[in-house]
């Protein structure tokens, strides 16, 4: 029998039995006449799942004259279908559904296969009565989801999931399994927010970018949203805003580690740094290690392990969070260390979403301004990705905030 054997300075070359290439030719040849047709048929049911990408949507199928409203999710391949907008039915009764389908980020990483989260939001006669209602699709076709609306109630039906089995003869069609809600047990209580009435205070457009803090306000006024981003909804490589025009980027790499030499506390020196670039699950952020000798001790080998750079360098964002304000970001004490912003809490149309930011989730952008360095700062988050703050380093490592925005979402 043959074995590997490893050892402390090498592993020892495996040992292959002697095998009669012509008789492995032909029952090579057998084999894959007798497996061709069941490789056929496991294909064609999963073929879609090698599409290029998938995307979703939901069709409002408005039947005003019999006072049915049916919400159906679906999704499609190697085809951009997505829209944010609210899809609206009026029945002939005078009631009034709406309905928005919400997608979240995708990373490209994790155990979503690089596919967003997706869930379903429906009001009626003006009360929100689901909220991110999760579904789940097929690549190709009707979601595990369906909502109907009717004079009477609101039926929210799920599909089962169905596994394909060996032989396609077997494959049992799924069931729908739905839940009734009458009239009487309906919310309804208006969503203001949603539908404000004359005089009720309005919230920002969705997408538009809010201010919400703006300590320069000749510095904050010049950030705007950058146009429609490449890629599929989701995609959070890039920030969504752009600097000012007069503002001189740092150029950073996105991946990797990187060496930089500049001002990075504005202490009039210049500094040498070390950035880390993490984008995996366990860390996707931005961490800067300084050199305040202004020499990169450390080897090259050193400079993609983060333990030889903490040992030999002043690190931060840590340092940025002071112990006085934000307890939670000191290491070590069982949590993530986080950020928080102490210049604005949560906007007055959310009031629990609140800029707390996860530091291994936190991307760090520095760019010089007007002789200052500064950082243009947000999280991968999935629920935090349209925070952005702008924060200037001070010569103690503690950070000035600047500027706090964001980008209005969409109400699920």
């Amino acid at each position: 029998m043959c074995r590997l054997r490893y050892t402390d300075e090498h592993m020892e070359q495996p040992c292959f039995p002697k095998i009669d290439a012509k008789a492995l030719d032909r029952v090579m040849e057998s084999d894959l006449r007798n497996l061709l047709p069941v490789w056929l048929a496991v294909l064609a049911h999963i073929a879609p799942a090698y599409a290029d990408y998938a995307d979703y949507s939901f069709d409002m199928k408005c039947d005003a004259i019999h006072n049915q409203a049916e919400i159906v999710p679906y999704g499609v391949s190697d085809e951009e279908v997505y829209d944010a907008a609210p899809k609206d039915c009026k029945l002939k009764s005078g009631r009034m559904i709406r309905a928005k389908m919400g997608l979240g980020p995708v990373y490209p990483y994790g155990m979503g296969g690089a596919d967003p989260d997706k869930w379903l939001s429906v009001w009626v006669d003006y009360a929100r009565v689901l909220s991110h209602v999760s579904l789940d699709c097929d690549v190709d076709g009707p979601c595990d989801l369906r909502v109907i609306v009717t004079s009477k109630g609101l039926n929210v039906c799920r599909r089962d999931s169905v596994s394909i089995p060996t032989n396609p003869e077997f494959l049992i069609a799924p069931k729908d399994h739905c839940a009734f809600t009458p009239n009487s047990k309906l919310v309804k209580q208006r969503d203001s927010l949603e539908f404000p009435r004359p005089g009720d205070p309005v919230r920002p457009p969705a997408g538009s970018l809010a201010v919400l803090y703006a300590k320069d306000k000749n510095l904050c006024k010049q950030f705007e949203i950058l146009g429609e981003p490449k890629g599929r909804p989701g995609d959070n490589i890039w920030p969504k805003i752009g600097l000012p025009a007069n503002a001189e980027p740092i150029e950073s790499n996105a991946f990797g580690e990187e060496q930089y030499t500049f001002d990075i506390n504005n202490d009039g020196k210049t500094e040498s740094v070390i950035a880390l670039h993490s984008r995996s699950h366990m860390q996707d952020g931005d961490s800067y290690f300084v050199f305040e000798d202004g020499k990169f001790p450390l080897a090259d080998a050193d400079q993609a392990s983060q333990l030889p750079i903490e040992k030999a360098a002043v690190r931060i964002p840590d340092y940025w969070a002071d112990a006085k304000h934000d307890g939670n970001n000191q290491p070590g004490k069982g949590r993530d260390p986080t950020y928080t912003v102490r210049s604005v809490g949560a906007p007055w149309w959310d009031t629990g979403d609140l800029p707390v930011f996860v530091l291994r989730y936190w991307y760090l952008w520095p760019f010089r301004y007007r002789q200052s360095t500064y950082f243009l700062t947000w999280s991968q988050e999935a629920d935090k990705q349209h925070w952005y703050t702008v924060v200037r380093t001070e010569p103690d490592y503690s950070v000035t905030e600047m500027c706090v925005f964001q980008i209005v979402q969409v109400r699920y």
